[in-house]
């Protein structure tokens, strides 16, 4: 249950501050993404190791889905989509595997 509401509160928060920067800043993301690579070392250094973790976290989610289809889907939707998509993704993960950890980790490949 703490899960479940902590994603569900991490969703909410990511909610809110997507919607700033949206209506502050307009849907600029690249611009923003790939100047700070190239021109502040410490934001390069942080948006490099966060997009190395979406990119490992989309790759278990195509590894535990069931359907290649769906498993690229959402593997490609928590890389662009991150928190708003993956805390969903990882809620609804935990409410189809009914507490079981096993199934909540491995999905298909529970076996």
């Amino acid at each position: 249950m703490k899960l479940k509401l902590f994603l569900l509160l991490s969703w909410t928060l990511m909610l809110v501050v997507t919607w700033k920067a949206v209506t502050q800043m307009g849907i600029n993301w690249p611009n923003v993404f790939f100047g700070d690579i190239l021109s502040h070392p410490w934001r390069a250094q942080f948006n490099i190791d966060f997009l190395i973790h979406l990119f490992l976290f989309a790759s278990w989610v195509v590894w535990r889905e069931r359907s290649k289809v769906t498993g690229f889907l959402c593997g490609f939707l928590c890389i662009f989509g991150g928190g708003l998509f993956g805390f969903m993704y990882l809620l609804f993960a935990s409410l189809q595997s009914k507490g079981n950890a096993r199934e909540f980790f491995m999905g298909k490949n529970n076996i």
